[in-house]
């Protein structure tokens, strides 16, 4: 409940600076457009180490399943100087990765692993573009760099294997901002690293036999201003 009201309030304060940007229209400068929405497709770069483990005389290892997923999110843009933008946003990651357990010869058993995730990245962006500057600098190539700490919702994880529900990941990014006269579309590019070991402890089998866990995550993100 606390990671809910944290998003109430962060979109409050970013209406409330949108609202306040918009009474200081005196000096050329049109109505803020730095509060962001975004979507993009990402795919999971999962690592994990593994043993062969024996269920009767039948043995098998578990096999990690990357697959592709879907994020969506709100940011803001807050100005440092000429070329830097520090960009706090909240995101939802849907990725439906999975480990297949085999226990018995045909039979195979997938097991959800992270399928949505609350992530608060926080970046700082390379950047000579304004979204609210009129008329507006041409578009260069932005890069930037995030730090993005990662609350697992777990009802929505299965039991097995046992997973630790905190991560965090820096992310490294390349982007390029479009414009036209009513909105700004930013592109971006990005690697997320996971620093954690997030395999948990338990005598099940679908855990034990799991050494490490990491989360690493690759994709595309569309920002619309």
């Amino acid at each position: 409940m606390r990671v809910f009201v944290y998003i109430f309030s962060f979109f409050f304060c970013c209406w409330s600076l949108s609202a306040a940007a918009k009474d200081k229209d005196s000096t050329g400068v049109r109505p803020t457009k730095d509060l962001g929405l975004y979507i993009g497709g990402v795919y999971s770069l999962i690592q994990m180490d593994a043993q062969t483990y024996s269920i009767g005389d039948f043995t098998a290892k578990p096999e990690l399943n990357n697959k592709p997923g879907i994020l969506a999110g709100f940011c803001y843009n807050f100005y440092a100087g000429k070329k830097s933008i520090i960009r706090p946003a909240i995101e939802a990651m849907f990725l439906p990765a999975t480990i297949t357990y085999q226990t018995e010869i045909n039979y195979k058993r997938d097991q959800r692993i992270f399928p949505l995730t609350v992530e608060l990245p926080l970046s700082w962006i390379y950047s000579s573009y304004r979204t609210k500057a009129f008329p507006r600098a041409k578009g260069r190539p932005e890069f930037g760099l995030s730090l993005r700490p990662v609350i697992t919702v777990k009802p929505l994880n299965d039991l097995q294997p046992v997973l630790r529900p905190y991560n965090l990941n820096t992310d490294v990014f390349i982007g390029y901002p479009f414009a036209n006269d009513k909105s700004v579309t930013r592109v971006e590019l990005f690697y997320s690293h996971g620093w954690f070991d997030l395999i948990g402890e338990s005598n099940d089998y679908r855990t034990a036999y799991i050494g490490r866990l990491t989360r690493n995550t690759a994709g595309l993100r569309l920002i619309f201003h």
